[in-house]
Order: structure tokens, then C-alpha cells, then sequence
């Protein structure tokens, strides 16, 4: 294994975190805004709804996502170990 191969697993790796994590962020950003104009028409000042109700959906999302993240990441240690260990 050569830098540019160093280089470029570096590379995939990152786009994999940002991959894995996008979707789990994503849906955790548009629960808070939607659950921010829902307090927000409805005068409610309490934050434990907001908490317990983003908690909610990024767990759901976690529980959703966790099947497809875990094959990508094992998919990738897989090609990883091939290239360092031929």
C-alpha cells in the first residue's frame, strides 16, 4: 500500500462518515426547525418538548439508517483490509 493508496481510503473514508452521519442530521435539523414553528404558532416556551420529541425522530432515524450505515462502513473495512493485507 502506497501513499496514493493511503490517500485515497482517507478520502473514501470521510465521504463515508459524511454519507452515514447526512441522513440522521439531516432529519434531526428538519425536526428541530418543524418543531420550533410548531412551538413557535403555538406560544409554547417548554424546551423539554422540543428535547423529548427530537430525541424521538433521531432515534427512529438512527434505527432506520443503522442497517444501511453498518453494510457501507463493513463494506468499506472490507475493501480496506484487501488493499492492506493482499
Amino acid at each position: 500500500m502506497d501513499h496514493d493508496d493511503l490517500v485515497r481510503f482517507t478520502s473514501e473514508a470521510l465521504l463515508l462518515c459524511l454519507k452515514v452521519s447526512l441522513p440522521v442530521v439531516g432529519v434531526a435539523a428538519l425536526a428541530g426547525l418543524l418543531i420550533a414553528f410548531i412551538q413557535a404558532v403555538m406560544s409554547l416556551q417548554d424546551a423539554s418538548i422540543s428535547f423529548a420529541l427530537k430525541l424521538v425522530v433521531v432515534v427512529a432515524a438512527i434505527a432506520v439508517t443503522a442497517p444501511w450505515g453498518a453494510s457501507a462502513i463493513m463494506q468499506f473495512g472490507q475493501a480496506l483490509m484487501q488493499a492492506a493485507f493482499p
